[in-house]
Parts: structure tokens; sequence; C-alpha cells
């Protein structure tokens, strides 16, 4: 550097060694002003200096003063939505009496979040019910049978929650439970006596898994959610066996990201992941170092509210103000689905208007005790499946990636897990062990061709900033 320039240098620094001032005096901005105006380089020991000396001197941290040189503007994502916020929201549309009310309020100790418990207790109710109640679609009978997939990160307690219902379910003993045996043989044989229960799966690779042996089991458990008055098992290469009567309920869980890694794009087309509702869950508020059991009291009423579920018998119907509201609801509900441009969500919303009725049937005979749904429940379970839906984005932004696409969303993920910024070298250092950096910049240029991510040098950082859909900057 010339010689005045390295005296401009040698004077800041003087300015600022030995000072201690608050990050609200007028010398923040000024010393950031003369970082950015400053006419030469700085080499990288000057530039571990200055970053030094206006850490101490302003007594911020390197993560305070990277915000300010990157500017509020671009900063970080919008922040993700609280937990206590999100049980907050769905507790609001829950029933406030009856089975449901009194099974969250025995689960309230249970580390795993409000939602999987919710959706446990509709599967409780639906699988209890089975085929003695129905709704009349015309050219096919519903059954509130439910198939449910439990998604969420290690440690998010998702076995946990099943466990709870099942071991009811189990001790009631009017719902068959399918557990050990999973392949395609196994269930066809133990359901030849009674084809109605729940396939419990708490690791979904126990269906979902490569193996020769279980190639089968995907289609035949599309096939059993249906249930079909009768199903021919000739296909299945042991002899032929017909069930009869079939009403299948699948309760199964998994982390999101074998779930993604592991979910073939024929299994989607198939129908199979239509067929169930994602609880998808990032998440919980609930911390229970040694939690405490449910009330021993309000389990044996649950159980006995479950048995009484079992005794209904009959076809469900709506009443007058609840079928003309559905009408226009799935009208609406069309137009929308014609309009998703995932296929996940297009399969979705061809059959969302069946999981609303089967939701909305169970939380009204579990409530109201009666065959003649109600506008209130009916409005529940839209607003319960519009709910679960808004979690949805998370899983589809990553299903079905190439191996580029994949590597793109690692990128995203680290800058968004180190706040919606990060230094560049930071970056490299945080992929080495699977990109190494001239992949990396490739990505990085990409993604900011994309407008995904905004590339910000200045005198004394290198940093790469998250942007918000839609291009404008977080």
């Amino acid at each position: 550097m010339a010689p005045n320039v390295l005296e401009q240098l040698d004077k800041f620094k003087s300015l600022l060694r030995d000072k201690r001032l608050p990050k609200t005096h007028p010398a923040f901005k000024l010393a950031l002003t003369w970082v950015g105006n400053f006419p030469g380089m700085l080499n990288e020991r000057d530039k571990a200096e200055v970053k030094r000396l206006i850490y101490t001197c302003f007594s911020i941290t390197e993560e305070e003063f990277t915000k300010e040189l990157v500017g509020e503007e671009n900063g970080h994502e919008e922040p993700q939505r609280d937990p206590k916020e999100i049980e907050k929201e769905l507790r609001s549309i829950c029933p406030t009496d009856g089975f449901i009310h009194r099974y969250l309020e025995y689960t309230s100790h249970s580390e795993a979040p409000l939602a999987y418990h919710l959706f446990c207790a509709l599967l409780g109710i639906g699988s209890t019910l089975n085929r003695r109640v129905w709704f009349e679609m015309g050219y096919f009978k519903l059954f509130p049978n439910l198939g449910i997939i439990i998604l969420g990160p290690s440690g998010l307690k998702k076995t946990s929650a099943t466990n709870i219902i099942v071991s009811m379910l189990q001790e009631l003993e009017v719902t068959k439970i399918y557990a050990e045996r999973l392949t395609p043989e196994a269930l066809v044989d133990d359901m030849k006596d009674m084809a109605q229960g729940i396939i419990y799966a708490p690791e979904l690779a126990a269906v979902l898994g490569k193996q020769k042996y279980m190639e089968g089991a995907i289609p035949l458990i599309t096939r059993l959610l249906d249930c079909p008055d009768i199903w021919d098992s000739k296909t299945i290469g042991r002899g032929r066996v017909v069930l009869r009567d079939v009403c299948i309920s699948t309760l199964m869980c998994s982390t999101p990201e074998w779930f993604i890694n592991n979910t073939p794009k024929d299994i989607v087309d198939g129908g199979f992941v239509a067929r169930h509702i994602l609880v998808v869950q990032e998440s919980t508020p609930r911390s229970e170092p040694i939690p405490r059991p449910g009330s021993s009291r309000i389990r044996e009423t649950l159980i006995g509210d479950l048995a009484r579920i079992h005794e209904f018998a009959g076809e469900v119907t709506l009443d007058a103000e609840t079928a003309g509201k559905f009408k226009q609801w799935y009208e609406d509900l069309t137009a929308r689905g014609k309009h998703q441009e995932s296929e996940l969500m297009k399969n979705f919303y061809q059959r969302k208007d069946k999981h609303v009725i089967r939701v909305a049937m169970c939380l009204h005979i579990a409530t109201h005790h009666n065959l003649v749904v109600c506008f209130d429940c009916f409005q529940r379970a839209i607003a319960i499946m519009d709910w679960m839906e808004t979690f949805y984005p998370t899983i589809l932004k990553q299903m079905f990636k190439t191996e580029s696409g994949i590597d793109q969303e690692l990128v995203l993920g680290t800058i968004r897990a180190s706040g919606g910024f990060i230094h560049h070298s930071s970056l490299i250092r945080k992929l080495q062990h699977r990109l190494n950096s001239q992949q990396i910049r490739f990505i990085l240029n990409s993604l900011k061709d994309a407008q995904q991510v905004d590339e910000i040098i200045d005198r004394l950082v290198h940093v790469w900033v998250l942007r918000k859909e839609g291009g404008n900057a977080t």
C-alpha cells in the first residue's frame, strides 16, 4: 500500500486501540463507513487486526458486526414459527369436550408434539369404528380408517406418541394390530380371519425397505387402505386367499430425511403417499426430563370411551347446513387443486375431501355420539387438515431432487442454519466433508443466478446471504 494509505490505516487502528465505546456511539457507524471507503486493499493480517479492534472497542461479536456490514435488509430469513405458537394454534381448533379432549389432556406430559397425539387419537377412533360406520359416496362407501405417517427428526418422541394409542387399543382388544410381520405374505396370512385393524410400523423402513421380499408391500397396503369388500390375493404366490370386508388403517413413523431419500416417485404416483396424512413436525415446545405418566383415571375413561365408540353402527350423514357448505368447499378445493405445481400436492388435493370426511366422522362421533355430522365438526376437520397442510412445503421442496438439487439444498440448509448468512470461508469448512471449494462455488453461483442467495464482499467480509422466496432479500 502507498505510504499515505498505510498512515490512514495506522491512524484508524490507533483511534480504536484501548477504547471502549457502546455500539450506539456515532463512532461505530463512522468506523464501518471508513472500512467501506478505505482506498487500499487489506491483507489478511491487517483485516484480522481491524476486526479485532472493532469487536473490542464496541464490545460486539463477529456475528453482530457482520449483520451491521450486511445490513438489516439482508440479514436473516423470516424467523421460524415458535413451537409454542404452533401448539397454541392447533389447540384452538381441537375439540373442547369428549374423547379427543380427554386424550390430549392425558398426553399433555408427553414431550411429543400435540399434532402427533391428535392424529393418534383420530386414528384410534377410526380403527375402533372400522367398517361398522360409513359415509355413502355414491358408487362406494367411505369408512373412517386413516393412513397416518408421523414425520419428525430423531428424538421427537414419535414412537413414544404412537405407542400410547396402540397400547390402549391392544388392551381393549377390539382392533387388531399388525406390527411384527409386515411382509406381503405375512400380512395376507394374518388377515385371513379378519382383514381389519392397524398396520403399525414405528419405523417406516419396515414397509418401504428395499429388500426383495418387501417389493409387494406398498401396492398391497395401498389397495387395502381403500377397504375393498373382497380382495383376492392370488398374486402373492402362496396359494389363493380371499380377504373380505377389508378395513385397514396405517400408523407409521419416520424422520423426514429417511422419508425423502427413500420414497421413490412411483410410490407417490401410485397413490400410497396421497392416501396418508403426513403429520410433519420439526420441534416441540414441551420439555419433560422425567415425563409424568398420564392420569390412570383418565386412561380408564379413554378406554371406556373407545369401547362405547366401538358400539356405533350405521350410515354417517351430514346435517342440512353441513351438506350445503361441503358442496361449496369441495368446488373451491377442486379449483385450488388444479393450480398445484407439485405432483404430490395434486395427488393430496384429489384425496383431501376424503381425509376431511374421515376426520369429521371421527371428531363428531367421539364428541357428540351420533351419526349426523354437524357443521362445527366439519369446520374443525377442515381447519385441522388446513393447519397440517402448512407443514407440507418443508417436505415438498426436498422430494425427488436430483443429486445436484440435493447438494443445493445442503448449501442452502447450511446458510439457513447459520441464521440466514454465513462467511464464505466458514461455509467451505462446514461442507468440505461433502463438496470441494470448486463445487461449492459452482452451486453458489447457480443459487445466485436463481436469486436465492446474495454474495456480499466487503473490505472485511465475504458473506453469502439467503433471499426470501420471490427474490427479495431477507
